[in-house]
């Protein structure tokens, strides 16, 4: 797929511009595009500038392009993530979001100059989790049930299947965790430790906010401790942490982690079949 020149007609780069690929997930490919100075981006991104005034036609473009046409099965709405990310821009926690094409392959957002992936501690890892739980947004629910039913239609899973009979097994508790209001917050749901970066300014970026969601925390933690592969008195640390920063009993915490830990493990195998399942 060109995609310099897709970007070309849609953000009117110049024939400078210049495409590199970077490391992604199992769907996604990511890259990087670069424009030389005496260009500008296009009036969609001047529209999304924070002072309302346009950029300076000497300002070089530097953005990260995703392309998503693999993604024909988590079921995530590009449109409104993107615009759940122009919220999150203006409160300075994510990269700003610049164009998505209309049929949803191709996401277009600023490129974050950093120093290197952020090195952190149980303790600054459960800070970062906190701030985003404790973020002033209202996004759409996930709705893990239909999110699971969702996947189990994709992978086409037999009613006999161990992995269905799990994820029916939990199906109240999965709802049932969704009601509790107190547990309720903006989750981001793949918080790798490689989403977050230290950009020039030393100041913590978080990208790749395409799962994020109203959810439970405890979802949010679980999903973190799994894709980070943290070690069980890693993970027993975390919650700790962040228990005594949101002002949670301990054991409290402990519990309700434990659950969503379950709870995210067959969340990651109904993944991973409907991944499987799309690609054949």
């Amino acid at each position: 797929m060109d995609i310099i020149a897709t970007l070309q007609k849609a953000l009117n780069l110049s024939d400078s511009a210049k495409i590199s690929s970077h490391p992604a997930g199992a769907v996604n490919h990511v890259y990087r595009v670069q424009e030389l100075a005496d260009s500008q981006l296009p009036s969609i991104a001047n529209n999304l500038q924070s002072s309302g005034q346009p950029k300076s036609d000497h300002n070089p473009v530097d953005l990260a392009v995703k392309w998503m046409g693999d993604d024909d099965f988590s079921g995530v709405n590009r449109a409104h993530q993107f615009a759940l990310q122009q919220q999150l821009y203006r409160l300075g926690v994510a990269p700003q979001p610049i164009w998505l094409s209309d049929d949803e392959t191709i996401w277009v957002e600023q490129w974050l100059e950093h120093s290197d992936s952020a090195t952190l501690s149980m303790l600054e890892l459960a800070n970062t989790l906190a701030r985003i739980h404790s973020l002033p947004i209202t996004a759409r629910p996930l709705d893990l049930a239909s999110r699971w039913q969702h996947y189990i239609n994709v992978a086409q899973l037999d009613m006999s299947s161990e992995l269905y009979l799990k994820a029916q097994s939990l199906r109240k508790q999965v709802i049932k965790s969704e009601q509790d209001d107190d547990d309720y917050v903006l989750c981001h749901n793949d918080l790798l430790t490689n989403h977050l970066l230290l950009s020039a300014d030393n100041s913590l970026k978080i990208i790749d906010w395409e799962y994020a969601a109203m959810g439970n925390r405890y979802f949010d933690l679980a999903s973190c401790c799994l894709i980070n592969k943290l070690e069980i008195n890693e993970s027993r640390e975390l919650v700790k942490h962040y228990a005594k920063l949101m002002n949670i009993d301990e054991h409290d915490a402990i519990a309700k982690f434990d659950l969503h830990t379950e709870i995210v493990a067959i969340t990651n195998d109904l993944w991973f079949a409907a991944l499987n399942a799309n690609k054949v």
